[in-house]
């Protein structure tokens, strides 16, 4: 009964959380660089509280609010704007869709 309360902190073997959470709005490209081995433990990230995706990937560059207290968690994978001369408008972008009991539910990617 001792363990109920206990869960394994989330965990991505190989892949670099400092450097992810240091690539603020993608201005440095190693989120670009990683991309790859989040994809592919995609499936594994589909559950995790929403406490646990920001502890691990760092603040989302921005909150997308969407129906039924749904939202999206969004990082920046190209550099945007807030990198300056070399920021794009519309950057390659990793979503995060987080359910109305702060569960995530579906990750992809969007360039619009």
């Amino acid at each position: 009964m001792l363990f109920i309360g206990c869960q394994s902190e989330p965990y991505i073997d190989t892949f670099d959380t400092l450097s992810w959470q240091g690539d603020t709005s993608g201005c440095r490209g190693d989120r670009l660089a990683q991309l790859a081995l989040l994809m592919d433990a995609q499936q594994e990230l589909l559950g995790w509280s929403e406490s646990k995706i920001t502890g691990y990937l760092g603040s989302p560059d921005y909150l997308e609010l969407f129906v039924r207290n749904q939202k999206f968690l969004v990082y920046y994978l190209e550099p945007a704007l807030e990198c300056g001369m070399n920021g794009k408008v519309d950057p390659l972008r990793l979503c995060v869709r987080m359910d109305a009991l702060g569960d995530s539910r579906e990750i992809s990617l969007k360039n619009q």
